[in-house]
């Protein structure tokens, strides 16, 4: 899923040793709520299919009778996890909501630059982590010169 809600990491002192402020905003855009939707069914579509009875024992919860949009988004609400693939927290752009240029270098600071998956405006389909490979090794190459 490629998410379009949009969450917010703020910070909330001035030294290292104070917490950050994260707001993860999960499902705040209604689109994310659609391809939420779509999903569950289709996955229930799949489970329920005679192809999958030797292994599937019936549908456990939130029950095959749970089928409106308002009550699966509760059950979506209360049972939604992460696997915490965040990014954009430190985008890289020219834009004033950006926060490094594209040599990863922060914009106001001179010396700092940021090299993960906070770069990245948005999630890539896949796992990050090859993508952040990528950007680490670039990161070796600006850095070494």
């Amino acid at each position: 899923m490629q998410p379009h809600s949009r969450g917010r990491v703020r910070l909330t002192g001035p030294t290292v040793n104070a917490a950050p402020l994260v707001d993860p905003n999960y499902l705040i855009d209604e689109r994310d709520w659609k391809t939420m939707l779509e999903g569950f069914r289709i996955a229930r579509e799949i489970g329920a299919a005679a192809a999958m009875a030797p292994w599937c024992g019936g549908e456990l919860a939130p029950g095959p009778a749970v089928a409106d949009d308002e009550s699966l988004r509760r059950f979506i609400c209360d049972s939604l996890s992460s696997y915490y693939h965040s990014s954009g927290t430190c985008a890289m752009g020219d834009s004033d909501e950006s926060v490094v240029d594209t040599a990863l270098r922060v914009h106001g600071l001179a010396g700092l630059r940021v090299a993960d998956a906070s770069v990245m405006p948005s999630l890539p389909s896949n796992n990050p982590m090859a993508t952040v490979y990528g950007i680490a090794e670039r990161a070796a190459d600006l850095i070494g010169g």
